[in-house]
């Protein structure tokens, strides 16, 4: 059949199709490898326990991130803290990765430790320190008609913990002091100042 003869749909279709070009997949790129391993140090250094391999496998999309890429992101990571000179390591255990600290500097992280546990403070003291950052300047009586009880022995535990300082006297009768919170209070809290304290709701 000669082209004059064809129905004009067939010939209309014909033209069109040599007219529409081919559709070309997009092709996925992968991350940079450097992209890979800062993104799986941080999913490391976030993580309280062993982070298992499939764990991490599930984060990352395959087709960007494909498993030979994230395994030579782990690897590059192990070696960069490989001491000496490195406080930490990165470890393999039971098919999953975990920072550790490193044997050399285990008695600094015990001071640590043991420094924390100094800190820790009671709830009769936290509800004394509450009622300080609260109510600051306030004077011990003023504190104890609050609790109900004395507590002149918390507020000099937690002079002793430089939560509470002295920060004035009341023009009374025996001048009795009056007490506010320290500098390490905000830090031990972490608090950029007292209008962080929580407000009504947020009680």
């Amino acid at each position: 059949m000669s082209a004059e003869s064809q129905p004009e749909d067939v010939i209309e279709a014909s033209d069109q199709a040599e007219t529409e070009a081919p559709v070309v997949a997009k092709a996925v790129e992968t991350w940079p490898l450097e992209r890979v391993q800062a993104a799986v140090e941080a999913l490391l250094f976030a993580s309280p326990d062993v982070l298992a391999f499939r764990a991490i496998r599930k984060i990352f999309p395959e087709d960007e991130v494909p498993t030979r890429l994230l395994r030579e992101a782990l690897a590059a990571l192990a070696a960069h803290y490989v001491p000496p000179g490195r406080g930490v390591v990165l470890t393999e255990i039971a098919g999953g990765w975990q920072f550790q600290t490193h044997e050399d500097q285990f008695e600094w992280v015990q001071s640590l430790a043991k420094t924390r546990k100094e800190d820790r403070v009671t709830q009769a003291a936290l509800e004394t320190l509450a009622i300080i950052a609260y109510k600051q300047p306030i004077t011990r009586a003023e504190i104890d008609a609050v609790r109900g009880v004395g507590s002149g022995q918390l507020i000099r535990t937690l002079m002793e913990k430089k939560m509470v300082k002295v920060v004035g006297r009341v023009d009374l009768p025996g001048r009795p002091f009056q007490y506010g919170t320290a500098p390490h209070f905000l830090e031990h809290f972490g608090l950029g100042s007292l209008r962080d304290l929580p407000q009504g709701k947020e009680l």
